[in-house]
Protein backbone atom coordinates (compact mmCIF):
# COMPACT_ATOMS: atom_id res chain seq x y z
CA UNK A 1 0.00 0.00 0.00
CA UNK A 2 1.38 3.39 -1.05
CA UNK A 3 4.84 1.96 -1.60
CA UNK A 4 5.20 0.33 1.81
CA UNK A 5 7.21 -2.86 1.62
CA UNK A 6 6.17 -4.52 4.90
CA UNK A 7 2.60 -4.82 6.15
CA UNK A 8 1.63 -4.38 9.75
CA UNK A 9 1.84 -7.58 11.76
CA UNK A 10 -1.44 -8.94 13.12
CA UNK A 11 -0.04 -8.76 16.66
CA UNK A 12 -0.24 -4.95 16.45
CA UNK A 13 -4.02 -5.16 16.01
CA UNK A 14 -4.36 -7.36 19.08
CA UNK A 15 -2.16 -5.03 21.11
CA UNK A 16 -4.13 -1.92 20.13
CA UNK A 17 -7.48 -3.54 20.86
CA UNK A 18 -6.44 -4.10 24.45
CA UNK A 19 -5.00 -0.61 24.85
CA UNK A 20 -7.44 1.76 23.19
CA UNK A 21 -6.65 4.61 25.58
CA UNK A 22 -2.94 4.50 24.74
CA UNK A 23 -3.69 4.30 21.02
CA UNK A 24 -6.07 7.27 21.08
CA UNK A 25 -3.71 9.41 23.14
CA UNK A 26 -0.80 8.66 20.83
CA UNK A 27 -2.99 9.19 17.77
CA UNK A 28 -4.08 12.61 19.03
CA UNK A 29 -0.47 13.66 19.45
CA UNK A 30 0.42 12.32 16.00
CA UNK A 31 -2.22 14.60 14.50
CA UNK A 32 -0.82 17.62 16.34
CA UNK A 33 2.73 16.77 15.30
CA UNK A 34 1.61 16.44 11.68
CA UNK A 35 0.00 19.91 11.83
CA UNK A 36 3.13 21.38 13.40
CA UNK A 37 5.36 19.72 10.82
CA UNK A 38 3.32 21.13 7.93
CA UNK A 39 3.45 24.63 9.41
CA UNK A 40 7.16 24.27 10.05
CA UNK A 41 7.72 23.46 6.37
CA UNK A 42 5.71 26.55 5.39
CA UNK A 43 7.61 28.76 7.82
CA UNK A 44 11.04 27.53 6.75
CA UNK A 45 10.59 27.00 3.01
CA UNK A 46 7.44 28.89 1.97
CA UNK A 47 9.38 31.94 0.84
CA UNK A 48 11.58 29.96 -1.53
CA UNK A 49 8.85 27.50 -2.52
CA UNK A 50 5.55 29.42 -2.43
CA UNK A 51 3.71 26.40 -3.87
CA UNK A 52 3.97 24.86 -0.38
CA UNK A 53 1.98 27.54 1.40
CA UNK A 54 -1.62 26.84 0.40
CA UNK A 55 -1.62 23.02 0.46
CA UNK A 56 0.42 22.67 3.65
CA UNK A 57 -1.59 25.35 5.44
CA UNK A 58 -4.75 23.47 4.49
CA UNK A 59 -3.17 20.20 5.62
CA UNK A 60 -2.29 21.73 9.00
CA UNK A 61 -5.91 22.82 9.46
CA UNK A 62 -7.12 19.33 8.55
CA UNK A 63 -4.67 17.67 10.94
CA UNK A 64 -5.86 20.00 13.70
CA UNK A 65 -9.44 18.97 12.95
CA UNK A 66 -8.36 15.35 13.17
CA UNK A 67 -6.84 16.04 16.57
CA UNK A 68 -10.17 17.45 17.72
CA UNK A 69 -11.98 14.37 16.38
CA UNK A 70 -9.60 11.98 18.12
CA UNK A 71 -9.92 14.00 21.32
CA UNK A 72 -13.70 13.68 21.11
CA UNK A 73 -13.53 9.91 20.51
CA UNK A 74 -11.15 9.55 23.45
CA UNK A 75 -13.55 11.47 25.68
CA UNK A 76 -16.42 9.22 24.58
CA UNK A 77 -14.37 6.22 25.75
CA UNK A 78 -13.38 7.90 29.01
CA UNK A 79 -9.76 8.32 27.96
CA UNK A 80 -7.71 11.42 28.64
CA UNK A 81 -5.07 12.54 26.19
CA UNK A 82 -1.81 11.99 28.04
CA UNK A 83 1.55 13.65 27.74
CA UNK A 84 3.16 13.13 24.31
CA UNK A 85 5.81 10.46 24.09
CA UNK A 86 8.76 10.66 21.73
CA UNK A 87 7.85 8.96 18.46
CA UNK A 88 10.74 6.53 18.07
CA UNK A 89 9.40 5.40 14.69
CA UNK A 90 9.54 8.92 13.25
CA UNK A 91 12.99 9.45 14.74
CA UNK A 92 14.19 6.17 13.21
CA UNK A 93 12.86 7.13 9.75
CA UNK A 94 14.60 10.50 9.99
CA UNK A 95 17.84 8.87 11.10
CA UNK A 96 17.64 6.35 8.25
CA UNK A 97 17.95 9.21 5.76
CA UNK A 98 21.48 9.88 6.96
CA UNK A 99 22.58 6.68 5.27
CA UNK A 100 21.22 7.75 1.89
CA UNK A 101 23.72 10.54 1.25
CA UNK A 102 23.11 14.24 0.94
CA UNK A 103 19.95 15.72 -0.49
CA UNK A 104 18.17 19.03 0.05
CA UNK A 105 16.77 19.29 3.58
CA UNK A 106 13.31 20.18 2.34
CA UNK A 107 13.22 17.16 0.02
CA UNK A 108 14.05 14.86 2.90
CA UNK A 109 11.44 16.45 5.13
CA UNK A 110 8.79 16.01 2.42
CA UNK A 111 9.79 12.38 1.91
CA UNK A 112 9.79 11.58 5.62
CA UNK A 113 6.32 13.12 5.86
CA UNK A 114 5.19 11.00 2.90
CA UNK A 115 6.47 7.80 4.52
CA UNK A 116 4.82 8.64 7.85
CA UNK A 117 1.52 9.35 6.12
CA UNK A 118 1.77 6.10 4.16
CA UNK A 119 2.33 4.06 7.33
CA UNK A 120 -0.44 5.88 9.15
CA UNK A 121 -2.76 5.18 6.23
CA UNK A 122 -1.88 1.49 6.31
CA UNK A 123 -2.39 1.31 10.08
CA UNK A 124 -5.74 3.09 9.85
CA UNK A 125 -6.83 0.67 7.15
CA UNK A 126 -6.04 -2.20 9.52
CA UNK A 127 -8.00 -0.50 12.29
CA UNK A 128 -10.90 0.17 9.92
CA UNK A 129 -11.31 -3.56 9.39
CA UNK A 130 -10.47 -4.96 12.83
CA UNK A 131 -11.56 -2.50 15.53
CA UNK A 132 -14.70 -2.80 17.61
CA UNK A 133 -17.24 -1.29 17.70
CA UNK A 134 -18.35 -0.40 14.17
CA UNK A 135 -18.15 3.31 15.03
CA UNK A 136 -14.36 3.04 15.44
CA UNK A 137 -14.01 1.16 12.16
CA UNK A 138 -15.87 3.95 10.33
CA UNK A 139 -13.79 6.60 12.10
CA UNK A 140 -10.51 5.00 11.05
CA UNK A 141 -11.77 4.37 7.52
CA UNK A 142 -12.37 8.10 7.07
CA UNK A 143 -8.96 8.96 8.49
CA UNK A 144 -7.31 6.33 6.28
CA UNK A 145 -8.60 8.15 3.22
CA UNK A 146 -7.16 11.44 4.50
CA UNK A 147 -3.78 9.87 5.16
CA UNK A 148 -3.70 8.51 1.60
CA UNK A 149 -4.33 12.03 0.27
CA UNK A 150 -1.60 13.40 2.53
CA UNK A 151 0.89 10.81 1.25
CA UNK A 152 0.02 11.82 -2.32
CA UNK A 153 0.41 15.51 -1.46
CA UNK A 154 3.87 15.15 0.08
CA UNK A 155 5.04 12.88 -2.74
CA UNK A 156 3.74 15.30 -5.37
CA UNK A 157 5.34 18.30 -3.65
CA UNK A 158 8.67 16.47 -3.59
CA UNK A 159 8.34 15.75 -7.32
CA UNK A 160 7.25 19.31 -8.11
CA UNK A 161 9.96 21.02 -6.10
CA UNK A 162 12.91 18.71 -6.81
CA UNK A 163 11.94 16.65 -9.84
CA UNK A 164 10.74 13.08 -10.00
CA UNK A 165 14.20 11.87 -11.08
CA UNK A 166 15.60 12.86 -7.68
CA UNK A 167 12.55 12.47 -5.44
CA UNK A 168 11.15 9.09 -6.49
CA UNK A 169 14.29 6.96 -6.21
CA UNK A 170 15.05 8.53 -2.84
CA UNK A 171 11.51 7.81 -1.64
CA UNK A 172 11.82 4.22 -2.83
CA UNK A 173 15.09 3.79 -0.91
CA UNK A 174 13.55 5.36 2.18
CA UNK A 175 10.61 2.95 1.94
CA UNK A 176 13.05 0.03 1.97
CA UNK A 177 14.69 1.41 5.11
CA UNK A 178 11.26 1.96 6.66
CA UNK A 179 10.44 -1.71 6.09
CA UNK A 180 13.54 -2.66 8.09
CA UNK A 181 12.53 -0.24 10.85
CA UNK A 182 9.02 -1.76 11.07
CA UNK A 183 10.42 -5.29 11.15
CA UNK A 184 12.85 -4.48 13.96
CA UNK A 185 10.37 -2.62 16.19
CA UNK A 186 8.68 -4.15 19.17
CA UNK A 187 4.89 -4.08 19.03
CA UNK A 188 3.31 -1.21 20.96
CA UNK A 189 -0.27 0.09 21.03
CA UNK A 190 0.65 3.32 19.27
CA UNK A 191 -0.04 4.48 15.73
CA UNK A 192 3.49 3.63 14.61
CA UNK A 193 4.25 1.14 17.40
Amino acid sequence: MLGLLRPTDRSWVDTTRGNLGILLSDHAHCELKAAQSALSLVARFGGEFPQLVAPLSALAREETEHFEQVHQVAAEYGTAIGYPEADTYVNAVRTALQGLGNAPNMLDRLLVAAVIEARSCERFKVLSTHMEPEKLRVFYRELMESEARHFALFSQLADDCFGADLARPRLKRLMALEADIIQARSVNPTVHG
